[in-house]
Order: structure tokens, then C-alpha cells, then sequence
């Protein structure tokens, strides 16, 4: 297999060759492993590497593709060829364009070499450190469900023929574990997780005590009234709702008519207190680039700004066709991806309020911990949800018992507008939307 940045050059020289003046190289490639514990062993461990390259030509206005996950010599040709023929049998209108460059790319913090030496040895010690911790912390812990560490790179490469040539290398690492609690005959879960590009960040203390203290915290649960509450939705259950809804805010599903945001520029959607930020340049975000799919360099953005929608996201396609400049969110799902629309690191901006201060504040009502069936409980279009949900009681500003299974329904737009307040306490979950706990005025929660 030939070395990549030599293959990429004799691409693009190959393409120069036959005469073509509007092409674009866009390579991937990544590496992730894995390890499980259970019961002090090892249980499984995992290692892959994948990598691609694909070729986008511009011929006569139409956009042609080709991918090959073979780096080979011979392939080269076969790039050029196929991307020419498909380009020729295409009938969209739409009018695309390869990127000639931005004039500023901001530097972006994504990769630690440090993480690529951790030994194996180290990560095997941290999860039976891990599982050990939480087994013994509280009797009622009756079984470690999972356990596991995990770790990834990947690099990028963009170059054109407009004189673009772009790379990134970006890491990060993962610790999950999860588990049971039992009394009396009620078994209820508990997890937690941390993702970091430092490994010495990854505390077994930490990790086992929060998954333990959940699922304690949800034994001898109790059952509520149906009816409208005022509620507190906690940081990683609404931070999985907004991501549920991230396509609302794409301009392709705006244009196509199937976001209700259509026309709704510089309108209030949301109550004062919601501003949702979109930074592609967070340290050691998720997300974090300092360039999108297509090249166009990323940048910070408020969304939504106390309350008003202030943009939507653009790649150069769809930029192009409400007259404005790509906000640097084209997206590709790898090298075999078309290009498509996707926020970076997305998230409700924080507040001032404590999380105990929100719960002093509710006095009464219910605090939601946990969302379920978002791919099949909710519609994007409309915003209507109904989600299996799981919760506590709070009575006096004090959290009480644990709920049996509640639904919680209503209207995502609704609920932008009915947000009193929002924690200090913004947290990603295991992707990179992230959102603060938020106070609502009301939330229609029924009784399983």
C-alpha cells in the first residue's frame, strides 16, 4: 500500500493531467480500540484501523463522485474515471462549487500524543480499579453490567485544485461503566462515563461513586399523579432531546420546507434565558476543527440568542442558495459520505444558577434524570415528543423518592419558550451536544 501523501499527489497529478480545473481530494482515515472488564478479568478487547480516500469533480456544473478505501496506484484512475462518469448522468440542478480557501483557519486544540502511548496494562488496571470500587462501595450493588475503556484517532485531508490543502489529526478516550442495584426484589441501573483526551483525567473514584449513587438513588421508587408539573429536565436528558432535534436548524431541511423554523430569522423562538451556541473551536471538544468537510474554515456561533434565531447552519450549496456565506458546517460521514448539514460542539449556553438552586427554586414538581425512545418518541418536524422518562420527586426544594416509569410529552418549541431558568452545570454527554440542567414553567408527565 503506498504512502498517502504520496498517493494524493500523484492524484492530483494525474487529474491536472487529464485536464480537469475543479477537483477535490478528501481522504480519512482512523484507529480505535476497546477493553472490557468483568469480574477482574479481561472480557474482551478490540482493535480496528479503516481508511479512504474519495474524488469530487466538477464537469460541465455537475458534481461527480468516487470513493475507494484502496490506496494503491492503480487505483488512481479508476478515482478519475468514475467520478467523471457519474458526473455526466447526474440531472440535479443544484449548483456546486470546490472551495478556493478561506483566509483565516483558526488553530484548534484536538489531538494529545500522550494518549497514543497509554499501555494497555494501565487501561486494564483503571477498569478493575474502577469495577472493584463500585462493587464494594454499597451492598445493594449486585452486578457490573459493563465496563469498559475505550480510545480513538483520525485524520483528515482536504486538497483541491483551487490551492487548498487542509489536514487535521484529532484523539480522545472514553471510560463507561454500569450496574445494577437491588432491594427488596426492585433492580434498578445506574452508569457513568467521562470522555477526555487525558488519560490521567480518568478518576475510579469518581467514575464508580456516580454510577452507584444513581442507581441506589432510584430503589424504593413511588408512583405520581398524570397531570402538568413544573420541572427540572437534568443536564444530560435534555442535552439528548436537543440532539434529537439539531436537524431543525440545518438551512438544506429549512429549504426543503420540513423545519418550522422557515422564516423565523430574527424572531424570538425561545424564552430570553436560551441561547444555544454552535463552537467548532471549544478546547478539546468533540467536535472541535478548524475546518468543515469542505474546507470552508469553521467558526463560533450563537444560534439562538436570548431567544432569537440568529442563523442557520450552511454548507456552500445551501449557503449559495439563500445568498449568504457557508457558516462552515458541511459534514460528511466519512470518506464514502456525501456532503450533508451537522452542528460541531452544540449546546445550550449556560446560566448562573446552581443545580441545587434550581431544585430550591422548583420547590415542587419533578426532576427528569433520564430520556428514552428518542429515535422512535418524538417527530422533528413538528416537535411533538413522547418519551419514556425516568425521575425523582422534589417537595419542598429537597429531591425525595425515586419515580416509577413516567412519560413525559409535549412540544420541543413549546418547551424552548417555557425555560425559567438554566444551570450552571453544562455537561456533554458521549457525543458532542451538551446542554446545562433547565427549570419549565410545565411538563405533561403521565403514570405508567
Amino acid at each position: 500500500m503506498m504512502e498517502i501523501n504520496i498517493f494524493i499527489d500523484l492524484l492530483f497529478k494525474n487529474a491536472k493531467e487529464r485536464g480537469l480545473e475543479n477537483f477535490e481530494i478528501y481522504y480519512t482515515s482512523s484507529k480505535s480500540s476497546s477493553i472490557k472488564v468483568f469480574n477482574q478479568e479481561v472480557d474482551s478487547y478490540s482493535d480496528s484501523t479503516s481508511q479512504g480516500i474519495s474524488f469530487r469533480v466538477l464537469e460541465n456544473g455537475k458534481m461527480g463522485y468516487s470513493y475507494t478505501e484502496s490506496i494503491a496506484e492503480k487505483d488512481i484512475n479508476f478515482l478519475i474515471s468514475e467520478a467523471l462518469e457519474n458526473a455526466a448522468v447526474i440531472e440535479n440542478e443544484d449548483i456546486e462549487e470546490i472551495f478556493c480557501g478561506g483566509e483565516e483557519y483558526t488553530d484548534v486544540e484536538v489531538y494529545n500524543p500522550d494518549l497514543e502511548d497509554i499501555s494497555i496494562g494501565d487501561k486494564v488496571s483503571l477498569l478493575m480499579e474502577t469495577e472493584k470500587k463500585a462493587k464494594e462501595m454499597d451492598i445493594r450493588v449486585k452486578r457490573i453490567s459493563h465496563c469498559v475503556f475505550g480510545n480513538g484517532s483520525s485524520t483528515r485531508i482536504i486538497k483541491n485544485s483551487k490551492g487548498l490543502n487542509l489536514s487535521e489529526k484529532g484523539n480522545s478516550a472514553y471510560i463507561y461503566i454500569s450496574l445494577v442495584a437491588e432491594e427488596e426484589g426492585i433492580t434498578k441501573s445506574g452508569s457513568s462515563f467521562k470522555v477526555s483526551d487525558n488519560f490521567s483525567s480518568f478518576n475510579a473514584d469518581t467514575i464508580s461513586k456516580e454510577s452507584v449513587e444513581e442507581a441506589v438513588s432510584k430503589l424504593n421508587p413511588v408512583s405520581i399523579g398524570s397531570k402538568e408539573y413544573k420541572a427540572i429536565i437534568k443536564n444530560e436528558a435534555f442535552a439528548s432531546m436537543l440532539g434529537a432535534f439539531t436537524g431543525i436548524f440545518s438551512s438544506d431541511n429549512v429549504q426543503k420546507g420540513i423545519s418550522k423554523l422557515k422564516g423565523k430569522l430574527g424572531s424570538y423562538i425561545a424564552s430570553e434565558n436560551v441561547t444555544i451556541i454552535d463552537n467548532p473551536h471549544m478546547k478539546r471538544g468533540m467536535a472541535s476543527s478548524s475546518f468543515d468537510a469542505e474546507g470552508v474554515p469553521t467558526k463560533y456561533k450563537e444560534v439562538i440568542k436570548n431567544g432569537v434565531l440568529t442563523t442557520y447552519l450552511y454548507n456552500l450549496k445551501t449557503a449559495k442558495k439563500d445568498g449568504v456565506k457557508s457558516t462552515g458546517n458541511a459534514s460528511k460521514g466519512g470518506y464514502k459520505g456525501t456532503l450533508g448539514i451537522s452542528p460541531s460542539n452544540f449546546y445550550l449556553k449556560e446560566g448562573d444558577t446552581t443545580y441545587i438552586n434550581l431544585i430550591e427554586k422548583l420547590s415542587d414538581g419533578v426532576l427528569v434524570t433520564s430520556l428514552a425512545g428518542l429515535h422512535s418518541g418524538l417527530n422533528s418536524i413538528s416537535g411533538d415528543f413522547s418519551l419514556a422518562a425516568e425521575g425523582f420527586f422534589i417537595s419542598d426544594g429537597k429531591i425525595t423518592n425515586s419515580l416509577n416509569q413516567i412519560t413525559v410529552s409535549g412540544n420541543f418549541f413549546d418547551l424552548l419558550n417555557e425555560i425559567v431558568a438554566v444551570g450552571n452545570d453544562l455537561k456533554f454527554g458521549l457525543s458532542p451536544i451538551g446542554s446545562p440542567s433547565i427549570l419549565v414553567k410545565k411538563l405533561s408527565i403521565s403514570a405508567d
